[in-house]
């Protein structure tokens, strides 16, 4: 059997940082090998990605910002996902292609199916066997942010943007049927990691094949 990708999708302060913690603490104490990555950000180059794409002093168009956050993809499907799924290992990823529709289909109003297309050359036949959203009303998000760290660029954006972000991850999980799970996040964190387990091992049960 192949592996399994697992991606936490929502927006910023919704807690999908948390739960991949819990989840690979999880993982480990059932000895399942687990690879830990994240969008943007997952290798070398993306990290620089991140930090460019992130930073609230720069100004990108939303074009832009599609084939940087699909540059970073396409490097983490290379050098971390792929080959993780191929060694039979379960891959968690903070974020994946559902906040590429969410922050620059709704969020700055490209069109969703031209963003799904480049998706498809970068993550070929690996498409996420869980994807799990953590729903949020974005007051609470902005909440519970200002009081962790200082908001990066989409962060800053108003509320407006974040409401169409939230909408924009709805749409996607709807979008994928029972291959996605959304969860309120206003909930317990221990409630949300309870239901995520739940998730999680109903696909660890089954053979969805090799990727």
């Amino acid at each position: 059997m192949g592996g399994h990708l697992i991606t936490i999708e929502g927006i910023g302060g919704s807690g999908k940082t948390t739960l991949v913690s819990s989840i690979s603490r999880w993982l480990e104490a059932r000895g399942i090998a687990a690879v830990v990555t994240r969008e943007p950000g997952g290798t070398v180059a993306g990290n620089s990605i991140r930090q460019l794409v992130l930073d609230a002093s720069k100004s990108l168009s939303p074009w832009a910002e599609v084939l940087l956050f699909e540059a970073d993809r396409a490097e983490t499907y290379s050098k971390v996902i792929r080959p993780a799924l191929r060694a039979g290992k379960v891959v968690l990823s903070d974020r994946n292609l559902y906040g590429t529709i969410a922050y620059q289909g709704f969020g700055r109003g490209l069109d969703v199916a031209e963003i799904a297309r480049v998706s498809t050359i970068v993550m070929g036949d690996a498409y996420p066997d869980l994807i799990v959203v953590l729903d949020l009303d974005p007051q609470l998000a902005w909440q519970r942010l200002s009081q962790i760290r200082e908001g990066d660029r989409f962060d800053l954006e108003g509320l407006a943007f974040q409401q169409r972000v939230r909408e924009g991850f709805l749409y996607a999980a709807q979008r994928d049927g029972d291959r996605a799970v959304v969860l309120d996040a206003a909930q317990d964190a221990s409630i949300v990691a309870s239901r995520t387990f739940a998730a999680i091992s109903e696909v660890l049960a089954a053979d969805h094949g090799p990727h």
